[in-house]
């Protein structure tokens, strides 16, 4: 601002100069004049004041040029000072927006910062929040996948309980069945759904055991629709207690038939005999028909209370029951049938369960090996005596060409090791044992092949037979814990058909392990001849030329 200041007042002082310089030129050269014609009086007079005017109006001229320098300068000055006020007003106002500026800058800073600082504090906090948000997260995850694998396990054993129980709901107590079968159905298809429906499967399968109980401690007397020997649908008085006892009369014949125990301690547990001793079925019919008069008395006397004591009393009945249970009854109560061998083996096979198919498989594998070996060893080890004198008159001749071409078309082990001697007779006796070693070692895997696999087989069945034993008495155990026994003859019945197997299992390797004996010896004979034959020939054919 001084600097444009001084500059202003520079030019004003250039052009005072200037005019003070103009003026001085006009009076040196109005003095010149004067005394340049001095021989004039009058008009030196005239000339004076010629100058004087001349003098006042430079003076004029220079007073009204001053003026208008100065009013040049003031106007410039004022225009200076005009820019400069304007100036600096806009440097007022520049620096005013600026410390605006300035002073909003600093607040929207202090605003960002507070904001900033309350961002960074929400953050810290969402991400504690996060963090216990995935640690609740992983948590529940291995909560729900722990429930999800014991749910799973649940299910799981819930089906094997209800396939355990459906696949012996077969040879269960017959009565009833076909409404266990529906639900233990509809129990196991509840189980096996993309999505198990766990909680009805339980419903249903706990609903059957409840039903199955409840038939165990009930009796029940009525009329019932069965099927008597081979005459279906007929119309029967059904008495039952528990399922311990249950004797059906028909009602048009009085035909008696009674459902009892097998024996058997797998498939058919129960089975109807209506072939009854004559006392038994008599008891049967007595016992039916007291049931039946006093459920008649009993249903007249329920309307009336002093009658009930009465009916009470007439409601005992008499039956032919067996407590045991066991084999005896129906054996006593059958009619013994001479069977055939081929009857015979099925029930013995029978007997032994599952086990009997892989003991069967083993045997008949054996017997095949038995005698694929027999045949192989028998051709393969043996040298007719035509041969033999043939070879010897063709080795007597030297035409050992002709010898070893006759041991190829015989294509025998022995015919092979002694080739091979032929084949070397032309060379060393060196080169010669060298090939029959060769040759001995080549052709005993023949002799003694699959012989390993027959001893297996003959090891392999009394292990089977052990299985079956073992399978057969947890059975038996199994069925003794669920239905107990009284009676041993029923425990010796279901060892000696656990037994069965074991049996089975020796009769099969016993005569394995023979025959394995004789093929070992056959090859023992083989392997000793071909020894014997290809040495022999090596010192005859190698003894001549020494």
């Amino acid at each position: 601002m001084k600097k444009s200041r001084f500059v202003i007042l520079s030019g004003a002082r250039q052009g005072v100069v200037e005019g003070s310089r103009l003026a001085l030129f006009a009076f040196l050269f109005l003095a010149s004049s004067a005394f340049a014609w001095p021989w004039s009086s009058g008009e030196k007079k005239q000339s004076a004041e010629d100058q004087a005017r001349i003098k006042d109006s430079l003076q004029m001229e220079e007073v009204r040029s001053l003026q208008r320098e100065v009013e040049a300068l003031t106007r410039i000055r004022l225009q200076k000072a005009d820019s400069l006020e304007k100036l600096e007003a806009e440097h007022w106002r520049k620096r005013y927006a600026e410390s605006q500026l300035t002073e909003e800058h600093q607040a929207a800073s202090r605003e960002l910062d507070g904001r900033y600082s309350k961002l960074s504090t929400d953050l810290g906090r969402v991400n504690e929040e996060v963090m216990a948000s995935r640690s609740m997260t992983g948590d529940a995850e291995e909560k729900a996948q722990a429930d999800e694998s014991a749910y799973d396990a649940l299910n799981t054993q819930v089906k094997l309980s209800i396939d355990k129980t459906l696949g012996d709901v077969m040879g269960d107590y017959p009565v009833g069945m076909n409404g266990r079968l529906i639900r233990l159905k509809q129990a196991s298809e509840d189980a096996e759904k993309n999505v198990p429906n766990t909680v009805g499967a339980v419903q249903n399968f706990m609903n059957d055991l409840l039903l199955r109980h409840e038939l165990t401690y009930t009796q029940f007397y009525g009329r019932e629709t069965s099927q008597v020997g081979n005459r279906p649908d007929v119309n029967v008085n059904r008495l039952r207690l528990g399922t311990v006892f249950l004797g059906e009369v028909a009602q048009d014949n009085g035909e008696v038939q009674a459902l009892l125990r097998s024996g058997a301690l797998q498939g058919k547990i129960f089975e109807w005999n209506a072939t009854l001793p004559p006392e038994m079925a008599a008891n049967i019919k007595q016992a039916v028909s007291q049931a039946g008069s006093a459920t008649a008395v009993a249903n007249t006397a329920a309307g009336d209370s002093t009658q009930v004591t009465t009916a009470a009393k007439v409601m005992i009945v008499s039956i032919p029951l067996d407590v045991l249970q066991n084999k005896a009854v129906k054996n006593a109560i059958t009619d013994t049938k001479e069977l055939t061998w081929r009857e015979e083996f099925q029930a013995f096979f029978r007997k032994g369960g599952i086990v009997m198919y892989p003991l069967m498989l083993v045997a008949i594998f054996a017997l095949l090996l038995c005698l694929e070996r027999f045949l192989v060893l028998s051709y393969r080890g043996h040298l007719s005596r035509r041969f033999n004198r043939k070879l010897d008159a063709l080795v007597k001749e030297n035409r050992y060409e002709d010898a070893a071409g006759l041991c190829l078309k015989k294509e025998t082990s022995l015919s092979m090791v002694l080739f091979a001697v032929l084949n070397r007779a032309r060379d060393k006796r060196e080169d010669a044992e060298r090939a029959l070693q060769e040759a001995l070692l080549r052709e005993q895997p023949k002799l003694e092949r699959r012989m390993g696999l027959l001893a297996a087989m003959g090891s392999i069945a009394p292990l089977l037979g052990l299985l079956g034993t073992v399978t057969g008495i947890i059975t038996l155990f199994t069925v003794i814990t669920e239905v107990g026994t009284n009676d041993a003859r029923v425990l010796a019945g279901g060892i000696s058909e656990a037994l069965v197997t074991t049996e089975t299992g020796l009769v099969i390797a016993i005569p394995v392990m023979i025959l394995h004996g004789l093929l070992s010896e056959k090859i023992e004979k083989v392997t000793s001849e071909m020894y014997v034959q290809s040495t022999a020939l090596l010192n005859r054919i190698f003894g001549k030329k020494e």
